[in-house]
């Protein structure tokens, strides 16, 4: 692995792009990874953008997952086989294939496997917004999927708090412990006082809104004669 930056690294990031990085203190800092394509290393060099050359596939891999904002340029003969490695190791990211002899079913070959463009020619005026396409593209992923952990993170800690166990424990409990309830009073009231009487609101106001007391015994669920009783019961116990 050989690495090549310009005294001034040009800003291949979008200014939006760079803006929402910014703000959330990530790194905004770009590469380039070339992978047998040493043509490209002199029109790099001008535009300024930090440049590593690679010798391998595997490292071409390690390089994706240690920068994350990212774009390679391969050469016709390794493209393809480049792009079904990624493919494997599940990784996404913009790969630009040099074909200089581009036939139409090269290309749409290589669009195929997942390539994002194909160039025949290496010139600043046509590379530099595919590469600059390619980076912001892989600086979206990158903060999506930061976006996802984070929203995953916090969902797993409000159930947490909440006192329920985490998905991946077993339902082992000799094995794995659920952890503990949260600890404390949870209402100033007594509950089982407040549950009755919100029952015994509950069941005067459908007496109230139904015409018969059979009525509202269908509409409680229950027998006549089992409210009829728990009306007598509560009338005696108020003292009526």
């Amino acid at each position: 692995m050989v690495r090549y930056a310009a005294p001034i690294v040009a800003k291949m990031l979008s200014p939006e792009i760079e803006t929402a990085y910014v703000g959330r203190g990530l790194a905004v800092s770009t590469h380039v990874g070339v992978f047998e394509c040493p043509e490209a290393l002199d029109v790099l060099s001008r535009l300024g953008v930090e440049t590593t050359v690679h010798a391998s596939q595997d490292e071409v891999i390690r390089a994706t997952r240690m920068k994350p904002i990212s774009v390679i340029l391969a050469g016709m003969n390794v493209a393809l086989s480049l792009l079904k490695a990624l493919q494997r190791e599940n990784i996404t990211i913009a790969v630009i294939a040099y074909c200089p002899v581009r036939s139409p079913a090269d290309a749409a070959e290589l669009r195929s496997q997942g390539a994002m463009d194909v160039v025949t020619s290496l010139d600043e005026e046509s590379l530099a917004p595919i590469l600059q396409r390619g980076i912001d593209y892989r600086a979206l992923l990158v903060l999506e999927l930061g976006h996802r952990c984070e929203s995953r993170r916090l969902l797993q800690r409000e159930r947490e708090l909440l006192g329920e166990p985490p998905e991946q424990l077993s339902d082992d409990l000799n094995t794995y412990h659920p952890p503990a309830l949260p600890v404390g009073p949870l209402s100033v009231y007594n509950l089982d006082e407040a549950s009755e009487a919100f029952e015994r609101s509950y069941i005067d106001r459908v007496q109230q809104l139904c015409a018969s007391a059979r009525e509202a015994a269908l509409r409680l669920g229950v027998s006549s004669a089992t409210l009829s009783r728990r009306v007598r019961r509560e009338s005696l116990g108020d003292g009526t």
